[in-house]
């Protein structure tokens, strides 16, 4: 914290920021993906402080936090975000969460990243194969009970790997749910915002303060929201899928590299 001077750093975390908070708005996930290795990584290279790793994630958890609501109201706008709904969704991906985050505490650290390898992978799949899926189940909308499942079921795997799970919601709610692109963004914007909230009040009760760095992240956070999420309707709809799957195969080979 003492080494943070000067206006480069200020830049250098503002661009972070942006650029974070421009993938949560795009692509409906939370960003940690990119700002994580960013502060722990590049930020050092370009002299800037060391943080460490309880503070990189704190003030990744504000960006989530921020870039979800403006993300979440700024495809409100453009889209018919099933608000009811993602209400329904919510409470079950937090009760899962609860109860993944009770049973992580007896599985070894190798069987959690075969579940993380196993939830990427499911993903991927839904991402490639989900349209047919949709197309093939027809019109007729999930039912809420379903839909409750689903949801419970990501907030589980997420609550015992100790993430988001963000990537997740974009090809649950396409593929499985039928749901448009912008709607599944903006659903799971929202979605990501009371986990990421709860997160970053406890980590700032437990810091006793709001890191210093974060001040430029969440500026950076707030606008690349917006412009991500205005890029969203610019660009045709197999960009967006194109940039999830992007992100969830470089994800796929890190846990593999940490597997073997």
């Amino acid at each position: 914290m003492n080494s943070f001077n000067g206006n480069i750093e200020i830049l250098i975390l503002l661009v972070g920021g942006t650029i974070s908070g421009m993938i949560s708005g795009l692509l409906g996930i939370g960003g940690a993906i990119v700002l994580i290795p960013f502060l722990l990584f590049i930020l050092p290279l370009a002299q800037g402080p060391h943080l460490t790793p309880f503070v990189a994630t704190q003030i990744s958890l504000f960006q989530v936090a921020l870039s979800g609501i403006v993300g979440f109201l700024s495809h409100r706008i453009n889209a018919n975000l099933p608000t009811r709904k993602i209400f329904l969704w919510g409470i079950s991906s937090l009760l899962g969460g609860g109860f993944g985050g009770l049973i992580s505490h007896d599985l070894r650290g190798r069987t959690i990243l075969i579940l993380y390898a196993f939830e990427v992978a499911v993903a991927v799949g839904l991402l490639l194969f989900g349209e047919k899926i949709s197309s093939f189940k027809g019109e007729k909308p999930a039912k809420p009970l379903k839909e409750a499942a689903i949801m419970s079921s990501i907030g589980l795997v997420s609550g015992i790997l100790g993430i988001g799970g963000g990537f997740l919601y974009y090809p649950v709610i396409t593929g499985l749910l039928g749901y448009q692109s912008s709607v599944a963004v903006g659903c799971g914007l929202a979605l990501m915002i009371p986990m990421a909230v709860a997160g970053s009040i406890t980590k700032t009760i437990t810091a006793g303060s709001i890191p210093v760095e974060g001040i430029p992240v969440i500026f950076g956070a707030i606008l690349g929201a917006w412009m991500g999420a205005k890029l969203h309707y610019r660009l045709p709809k197999h960009a967006v899928k194109t940039g999830q799957l992007i992100l969830l195969l470089a994800t796929f080979i890190r846990i593999l590299w940490a597997l073997y």
